[in-house]
């Protein structure tokens, strides 16, 4: 299994799902045990000397007997690799001791800290749910530390919150209740009498109860966070399956704040819903005869994926029926506006679980779009407001501004972007330069920022030719189709006027294609350098000061829009 940020694993029953979980059980279990521990200094055969934990079998959580071996004496093995090349080997067998040791091109060390030297991030395994004891009995602190990250938590609910801060009961309090409407949770406090017992109150509609009487959902949710509490922004988040728990709008909203909160994440389900939120290449596709797992990118993979779950083609369509606010957008461009608006309102409409993002095809389906508050008037007998995006592609500035108005007769709010398409506002050539160069210093591959430039500005250049050419093109069939009476001539030399303006104020990055360039300068690193860089990465070097503003001011009006 090859990693990234987010890694949401799919497919049916006893597949393997997990098993990949599992291993990273086992690592966190490493970890807790390495924090006290010294390695001992052992040869691993061709590793050489490496640094070696002598753990017992009783401080994994998952019991090693139950690991199937499909009736072969050979060893279990678990490999994990870092990005920093430091890689762990977790050697399990039924007959003798676990082999635990790390691989690296660091000089091992007998210290508690070669480990996290290796292995930085946490591992916060959200272990299995509970119901609610009705009764809590007041326990020691030490012992609620330490099993705080075990399937005792559930027990221990109560006593985990009261030895937390008061600040951390805050932030705990305001993501349960700023995603579970009409809600207030109270800090646990100690009722004396015989025998002493926890307390810890919710109210709802201003209706006070014990948690204990609350429904399971709302217990699982209240545990999730609770989890989610020990990471934060540098660790990994392991979950599996929490749809068992949730209802949909709740499992989106839980893909969303995990996202936010934790640099990785490895995700189990059975959800078509957290499946649609993730982005394309998010998804895995685990299956028992595949030796490996297969990242979904393509509709006829994510098809393949929701008929394995046993979800329709249209998993969203229950969703349109109680929609209350929609963006139409083109493509597969959904990710890539989240993103851009994180970096402007963080908490904005297009990552709201509560939006409904509808994919429509390009520029000439706007009719379908104007159609969208009749066929909702008409099929689900509601009014949602309704925002739509489109790119410019090679337009000219008459034909978008045409094609606003006529949408906005519809009573939609609709944008074009100037730019060519949604890519173009990530693709300056100081952006993009950062962005190769720290995928070049990753990958151990000597590039220097003028080289980086060159490739950049060279790439953009060759490709300007043919979008003046496309330009003037678009512009002659626009006016033609409007029975302009000016010259074909006349129509050109506005058209490239137009064209020359845009450059000359925004660079030849706003109007070249995209996704064109980003092909072309993938082709060009990949055979050079062997390596490429994706949309998302260049992002990453943005931040609000450095963003576009035309793209901001578009993204800070449909959220007023919707807020109105």
């Amino acid at each position: 299994m090859t990693c990234r940020d987010r890694n949401v694993f799919v497919g049916p029953n006893n597949a393997g799902k997990s098993t990949v979980l599992d291993a990273l059980r086992l690592l966190a279990d490493v970890a807790r045990f390495a924090q006290n521990r010294l390695p001992v200094l052992k040869s691993q055969g061709s590793y050489g000397v490496c640094a070696t934990y002598e753990i017992s079998e009783r401080n994994f959580s998952i019991p090693v007997s139950n690991i199937a071996t499909n009736d072969s004496s050979n060893d279990v093995v678990v490999k994990i690799e870092h990005s920093n090349g430091a890689e762990i080997n977790i050697i399990l067998n039924l007959n003798r001791p676990p082999n635990v040791f790390i691989a690296s091109d660091k000089q091992p060390k007998k210290t508690k800290q070669f480990f996290r030297s290796c292995f930085p991030e946490n591992v916060i395994v959200v272990p299995t749910l509970g119901q609610l004891e009705h009764e809590e009995k007041p326990n020691d602190p030490d012992y609620v530390e330490s099993i705080q990250h075990t399937r005792l938590a559930a027990r221990n609910f109560r006593n985990i919150w009261k030895i937390k801060s008061h600040g951390e009961f805050e932030t705990f309090a305001h993501l349960v209740e700023s995603n579970w409407r009409k809600i207030e949770i109270q800090k646990p406090r100690v009722l004396f009498g015989t025998p002493t017992v926890l307390e810890m109150v919710y109210a709802e509609d201003g209706i006070a109860r014990e948690v204990s009487m609350s429904g399971f959902g709302f217990q699982a949710w209240m545990q999730i966070m609770t989890h989610m509490m020990r990471g934060g922004a540098n660790d990994i988040l392991v979950l599996d399956e929490p749809d068992i728990y949730l209802h949909a709008d709740l499992q989106r909203r839980l893909f969303h704040i995990a996202r936010r909160r934790f640099g990785q994440i490895f995700l189990a389900t059975h959800s078509a819903e957290i499946m649609n939120e993730a982005n394309s290449g998010d998804v895995i596709l685990v299956r028992p005869e595949l030796q490996t797992g297969r990242r979904i990118t393509t509709e006829e993979g994510y098809r393949a994926a929701h008929s394995l779950l046993g979800s329709s083609e249209n998993a969203d369509f229950a969703r349109l029926s109680r929609a209350q606010r929609i963006i139409a957008f083109e493509g597969n461009d959904r990710a890539i506006y989240r993103r851009f608006e994180q970096l402007v309102v963080p908490d904005g409409v297009f990552g709201d679980p509560d939006t409904v993002m509808l994919k429509i095809g390009g520029f000439e389906q706007w009719p379908r779009v104007g159609n969208l508050p009749w066929a909702f008037e008409e099929l689900f007998g509601i009014a949602p407001k309704i925002a739509a995006l489109f790119d410019r592609d090679y337009r000219c500035l008459d034909d978008i501004v045409a094609h606003e108005q006529k949408l906005q007769e519809s009573g939609i709010l609709c944008r074009v972007l100037r730019r060519k398409e949604i890519e173009n506002y990530a693709i300056r050539p100081e952006i993009v330069s950062q962005a190769i160069l720290k995928m070049a210093e990753k990958r151990q591959v000597s590039l220097s920022e003028k080289r980086a430039n060159e490739t950049v500005n060279r790439i953009a250049e060759h490709m300007m030719e043919d979008a003046l050419i496309n330009a003037q093109s678009y512009a002659s069939k626009f006016y033609a189709l409007k029975r302009d009476k000016r010259d074909t001539k006349e129509i050109l030399k506005m058209a490239k006027r137009e064209f020359e303006h845009d450059v000359n104020v925004f660079g030849i990055w706003s109007r070249i294609g995209g996704k064109e360039f980003l092909s072309n300068l993938n082709n060009y690193l990949v055979e050079k350098y062997r390596f490429s860089i994706s949309v998302y990465q260049i992002i990453d070097e943005l931040n609000r000061e450095n963003m576009d503003e035309e793209l901001c001011g578009i993204i800070g009006e449909i959220n007023k829009y919707f807020s109105e």
